[in-house]
């Protein structure tokens, strides 16, 4: 096994900095739908004691926790992590068990991670040895004692080692509905028999419940907004709201184990650190409508002079992307990216349009016509997307209402010299 690391990039002027967290946030997104926490260099054990029924019965004083880390700086870190954590001090034994694991030396890696046939796997680790490193990295660490019978703790102990064998540590990892904080939540709540759900879940959508999480880093909110699709717009069923660390952390502290709490003791190990957070003006929202407010206003200045290109190369860009987010929704396995409705401001066929318009300044009547239902589209979205099933970054409006104006000077105004 390898760690899988995405670095933030960086850069020392404004324009610099906002243009590589774009680049940083497309080469991430895929990453981020197909994974919380990647490899962190966990090597999964074999498992032999499991297959011939001869693992060790632990002590009455054994513990099993729920060990959750905070978001970290590193992009991969963004959502925190969940582990479950088997501690026995009389016989030396501290596993940390962890759901998710990939092998970065799979064939094809790449493809099959952005197709989602990428299969995530349990591993075990020292479990003071992790949390040490965890916690140095600046993630804080927390840990729930968990309220089990001796029976119960040794079923753990059981379903976990069962699970590590060769034949049984590998799953299909979702995004949302079946990854490395669920995994966790359906062991326990499998030994239990009580439901492990998150007080008021329900009343949010996926997507409302990710994006806290990119308050700090709203480029790479903006571009897996543009990912992702319809579906995560629809409540979260209680039972399918522990996919994020956390939720899963006030899970646990809300559930019952039988008459009793299901958690007897919360410990923070570590504090968490402060994070990096991206200045408001730096966000999307404020750069793209900075930039048209700007635009617009040397527009006047410069007495409404224009040239073609800047339309054609908004038409361009916006025609590749779309083509992107609609290749990748047909594509890929992960239903989160289906049924994408951002097709509807990033049409594809903006594309050869604005191929069209770069290289001949005619502007014949096919042109014109594809001018004025871009213009028609990009007013009809920015005023009626509210009633669409899907909720649209506020970074989208600015970009469309560019769109719709550059488009409309191609249509209405005289062509002077070439200036904007």
């Amino acid at each position: 096994m390898r760690v899988r690391q995405t670095r933030a990039f960086g850069g020392s002027s404004t324009g610099k900095r906002c243009a590589v967290r774009f680049l940083d946030a497309v080469i991430a997104l895929i990453f981020l739908i197909f994974g919380l926490h990647p490899a962190v260099g966990q090597v999964a054990q074999s498992g032999q004691e499991a297959a011939h029924g001869q693992l060790p019965a632990l002590s009455t004083g054994a513990e099993v926790t729920l060990v959750t880390y905070t978001p970290g700086e590193e992009l991969y870190q963004s959502f925190g992590h969940s582990a479950i954590r088997i501690r026995d001090d009389l016989s030396g034994m501290d596993r940390l068990y962890n759901f998710g694991v990939f092998d970065f030396e799979t064939p094809n890696f790449y493809l099959k991670f952005a197709h989602g046939d990428l299969r995530y796997q349990l591993a075990v680790s020292e479990g003071v040895e992790e949390i040490e490193a965890v916690g140095a990295s600046g993630q804080g660490v927390t840990e729930l004692v968990l309220s089990l019978s001796p029976v119960q703790k040794q079923a753990v102990f059981e379903a976990l080692e069962i699970n590590l064998l060769p034949e049984n540590r590998f799953y299909q990892y979702d995004f949302v509905l079946d990854n490395c904080s669920t995994r966790p939540r359906d062991v326990i709540q499998k030994v239990t028999g009580s439901p492990i759900v998150p007080p008021g879940a329900g009343k949010e959508t996926f997507r409302q419940m990710l994006d806290p999480y990119f308050t700090r880093i709203p480029w790479i909110g903006f571009g897996l907004s543009i990912l992702l699709g319809a579906g995560v717009d629809r409540p979260a069923a209680p039972a399918k709201a522990c996919f994020l660390p956390a939720n899963l952390e006030r899970a646990f502290e809300a559930s019952k184990n039988g008459d009793q709490s299901l958690v007897s003791e919360k410990r923070v190990l570590y504090e968490p650190g402060a994070l990096s957070v991206t200045a408001p003006f730096l966000s999307p929202l404020w750069v793209f409508s900075a930039a048209g407010l700007l635009w617009g206003l040397v527009w006047l200045l410069r007495r409404k002079g224009h040239a073609r290109w800047p339309t054609a190369l908004l038409l361009i860009l916006f025609g590749v992307v779309g083509m992107f987010v609609l290749a990748f929704s047909f594509w890929t396995r992960a239903w989160v990216a289906h049924d994408n409705l951002s097709l509807l401001w990033l049409i594809p066929l903006h594309l050869p349009a604005g191929l069209w318009l770069w290289y001949d300044g005619s502007r014949p009547a096919l042109l014109r016509w594809y001018l004025m239902f871009a213009v028609g589209a990009g007013i009809a979205f920015v005023c009626f997307s509210f009633l669409l099933p899907q909720h649209f970054y506020a970074a989208v409006y600015p970009l469309v209402t560019i769109l719709v104006w550059r488009c409309a000077i191609e249509l209405f105004q005289v062509r002077n010299e070439p200036l904007s």
